[in-house]
């Protein structure tokens, strides 16, 4: 748990609050998930390419240099569904936690 909290604690940095606040603002507050599928919806977060958790000293970085030498911007506004779509969570939950071991009922089972 007390890796929990540093993760928290990092989330309300000067630091990062500067740095999100300009990757919304030079994404214009956009969703970039929705706008890949031409709808526009409002960002409510900014998602680590890298996770935080396993990534630490990712954290701060906004662009790494690509495979091509070309700069590659892994920080990305999105919105909440397509933020827990990217950290496969359904409600707060991974989905995989989620998945039913119970056979479907059939005309058979009912009985």
């Amino acid at each position: 748990m007390e890796s929990q909290g540093k993760l928290y604690a990092f989330y309300k940095t000067p630091e990062w609050r500067a740095l999100k606040a300009q990757v919304m603002h030079d994404h214009g507050n956009e969703c970039e998930a929705c706008a890949a599928k031409g709808k526009y919806t409002r960002a409510d977060t900014v998602h680590h390419e890298k996770e935080v958790r396993k990534f630490p000293g990712l954290a701060l970085t906004r662009w790494v240099q690509g495979p091509d030498g070309a700069p590659r911007e892994v920080l990305r506004p999105l919105c909440n569904r397509c933020h827990n779509e990217a950290h496969d969570r359904c409600n707060g939950e991974r989905r995989s936690a989620k998945k039913n071991k119970r056979k479907d009922l059939t005309a058979e089972r009912w009985d």
